[in-house]
């Protein structure tokens, strides 16, 4: 089992992942450029880290969990939009 220390420094970098994800899907929307590749990304990497909160082999507050939900039901609700204007 991994010490403390560890857990938090691979809690961080996976944070760190899903928020880079979500920057680069927020990036690529202003723009107006295609974000299905970006959000699909986010997605991926948010719901690997809830997954894993879930089986508590990493710790998220509540607030963490909300927060990474509620990204992935906007980033949801804008790719089921667009695909309708499409």
């Amino acid at each position: 089992m991994s010490s403390p220390v560890e857990e938090i420094v691979s809690v961080t970098e996976q944070l760190k992942e899903v928020q880079k994800a979500l920057d680069l899907f927020k990036e690529k929307q202003q723009k107006r450029e295609s974000a299905s590749d970006a959000a699909i990304e986010f997605v991926e990497k948010a719901s690997l880290v809830l997954d894993r909160a879930e089986r508590k082999e990493i710790l998220l507050t509540d607030d963490q969990k909300r927060r990474i939900r509620n990204n992935l039901l906007k980033i949801r609700s804008s790719l089921v939009k667009n695909q309708e204007n499409a």
